[in-house]
């Protein structure tokens, strides 16, 4: 792999087969490694296994709250400093004050970001 740049990783723990197909496939065709999660139990295990770039996390998982399982990775070797977005449709301000309590980056209403703007953020957050 000489001269080729390390792919960056991303971690996606989302449920929706839909929604999880839709964002793999533009983050992949953006250059990114991605490691794909349906609950939050399996990202937790992912996150352990690869210690990716990013983490792009739903709230709405079918094992445990997203927050519950960001907790976890908290707790975690490197977990403590990993840069994570939730992206999510709960909107409440409940959730955005727990998100910044964790040290999420940043909060992305679903139905508020095109994939275009999704992309964007991920590359802002990696380049800080």
């Amino acid at each position: 792999m000489a001269g080729e740049s390390q792919k960056k990783k991303i971690l996606l723990i989302e449920d929706d087969v839909f929604m999880g197909q839709l964002l793999g496939q533009a983050l992949e065709r953006a250059g990114f490694e991605l490691l794909a999660a349906k609950t939050g139990t399996e990202g937790i295990a992912k996150f352990q296994d690869a210690k990716p770039d990013i983490i792009l996390l739903d709230l709405l998982l079918p094992d445990q709250n997203g927050f519950e399982a960001l907790r976890q990775i908290r707790r975690l070797p490197g977990g403590a400093t990993a840069k994570v977005l939730v992206l999510s449709n709960l909107a409440r301000e409940s959730q955005f004050e727990e998100a910044k309590r964790l040290g999420v980056v940043d909060y992305l209403v679903k139905v508020n970001f095109s994939l275009d703007e999704v992309l964007a953020k991920i590359n802002e957050t990696l380049a800080k």
